[in-house]
């Protein structure tokens, strides 16, 4: 776990057939293999560079296509204080406490930029062991994109 403050968390929609190939081509690129790895998810966790990279696997991908953006903070405080200050700019957020996607229960919160990307400010609290229910999304495979999810 990394002693930073924040880190970028970055989710691409891939096709599945993909997914052995990018697994491969990203474990080279940082010199280390994914931290989690189902047949549904795949994150790479990183201290350096600061990355939570993950490769959402869809029939429906589209070659480089971006699931959702997003911050990963390390305490309840850091994100109360993102939550705090993104609401006191007058940006819209979508809370969610306490849920369960992408093997890990998280707390979160959800903002849309002004071309519609969805971006997620989010604590984990714990990893489990299964994908979690999430919650539906526009474009349905994505894994916790505020939405909603079909299968998590």
């Amino acid at each position: 776990m990394s002693s930073r403050a924040a880190r970028i968390h970055l989710s691409l929609r891939v096709h599945p057939e993909r997914v052995p190939a990018l697994v491969a081509f990203y474990s080279t690129l940082f010199g280390v293999g994914p931290r989690k790895r189902h047949d549904d998810y795949v994150q790479f966790d990183l201290d350096e560079p600061p990355l939570n990279l993950t490769l959402t696997p869809s029939a429906t991908a589209r070659r480089g296509e971006v699931d959702h953006l997003g911050i990963q903070v390390f305490s309840e405080a850091a994100l109360l204080v993102f939550r705090r200050r993104l609401g006191d700019a007058g940006l819209v957020v979508r809370d969610e406490a306490g849920t369960e996607c992408c093997y890990a229960r998280q707390d979160k919160f959800w903002l849309t930029d002004p071309e519609g990307r969805e971006v997620e400010v989010f604590h984990k609290l714990a990893d489990i062991q299964t994908h979690g229910g999430g919650t539906p999304t526009p474009a349905p495979s994505a894994c916790c994109a505020p939405d909603g999810c079909a299968d998590g």
